[in-house]
């Protein structure tokens, strides 16, 4: 039986939760990135993900202009 693959959506879930939490960046279809700092301020719908950011507006970002997720590797402790 062949391995299913995880979807954008899964990799963000993943990296939300994962202890200790590491920051990540999105990387869009049109080139923008974001980095994910505080995992609580992200929230995950099932087209977008929304994330607030304590230093400007809110950003809101639709999973099908997702280009990447990279893992950053800088650890925080819980």
């Amino acid at each position: 039986m062949a391995e299913r693959e995880e979807s954008t959506l899964d990799v963000i879930r993943h990296l939300k939760r994962r202890e200790p939490y590491a920051s990540f960046r999105i990387v869009m279809t049109s080139g923008d990135h974001y980095v994910i700092e505080d995992p609580d301020a992200l929230a995950i719908a099932t087209s977008q993900v929304h994330y607030y950011p304590r230093s400007g507006m809110g950003i809101h970002l639709r999973l099908n202009q997702i280009a990447a997720v990279e893992e950053l590797g800088e650890k925080k402790s819980a």
